[in-house]
């Protein structure tokens, strides 16, 4: 979690006790440390059709009786390193830096371990399900019953309604009067950089400021990389806007001309 993250779920979300690790995930990842994840951002990559590998590494009884739709099963049991070897050789090799890999068991350890031993082996976008099954059937989600597939397929998606760099550059330069463009990025960084023409909304002030923001119109989000404009996006949905983009990219990646400095237009 960044800084700007943090004062986000505090001012945007309410909660009160936020830390933050200065040093970064990265750091964190580089040391095999567990990584994991929540159940709700699994459910939000089933319902969104992400791509990820989920593996049960319970026993095949244990996941016959039930499982988390799309598992594949790769049983830890008492040789680990055989198991994961056989993980690590199923696993399609050209996506080996960029694949998204989610561990569960009932034992956490289980999982630390199978996390720690493919790190090790190279895949480094490895997480742990937080809680493992039974916090997935707390949160309400649907379990499934029979048997597993050991065949892994992993193709590339993309979020629902994401625009690529080039394709908002030519909204950009022509500026369709149907489209409004939301800026939610702090003011300090948007004084460095903007698009013309852009409204400034930053994130943080975003459930105050609907009136601001047009119903009738399409609307593109965009922040520094993605992820606070992904935010937005979701947030805008909620809030029963129909016609809404965001845009998955750098800004650092814009082509030359298309960012000014100075105070926004409205």
């Amino acid at each position: 979690m960044s800084p700007h993250f943090a004062r986000v779920v505090k001012e945007v979300y309410g909660y009160k006790n936020v830390k933050y690790m200065v040093a970064g995930h990265g750091t964190w990842q580089e040391g095999i440390n567990p990584y994991y994840t929540e159940p709700e951002f699994l459910k939000m990559a089933q319902d969104e059709g992400m791509s990820y590998t989920l593996v049960d590494l319970r026993s095949p009884a244990k996941a016959k009786r039930e499982h988390i739709r799309g598992a594949i099963s790769f049983p830890l049991g008492g040789d680990s390193l055989t198991a994961m070897s056989d993980l690590d050789d199923a696993l399609p090799r050209k996506h080996k830096k960029k694949a998204r890999i989610i561990y569960y068991s009932d034992n956490p350890e289980e999982a630390v371990l199978a996390h720690k031993i493919m790190r090790i082996n190279g895949w480094e976008n490895g997480y742990i399900l937080n809680g493992g099954i039974a916090a997935w059937k707390v949160k309400g989600y649907p379990v499934e019953s029979g048997p597993l597939s050991t065949g892994i397929s992993y193709k590339k998606t993309s979020l629902p309604d994401a625009m690529s760099i080039p394709d908002y550059e030519k909204i950009v330069l022509h500026r369709p009067a149907n489209t409004v463009i939301v800026d939610v990025r702090s003011p300090g960084e948007y004084m460095k950089s903007m698009v013309p023409g852009a409204m400034t909304i930053p994130i943080d002030t975003l459930d105050k400021r609907f009136s601001e923001i047009p119903r009738d119109k399409r609307i593109i989000t965009q922040c520094a990389a993605g992820n606070r404009a992904l935010m937005a996006y979701r947030i805008l949905k909620d809030h029963g806007y129909q016609n809404v983009r965001w845009v998955n990219g750098k800004i650092a990646k814009f082509s030359k001309g298309i960012l000014k400095t100075g105070a926004y237009g409205k």
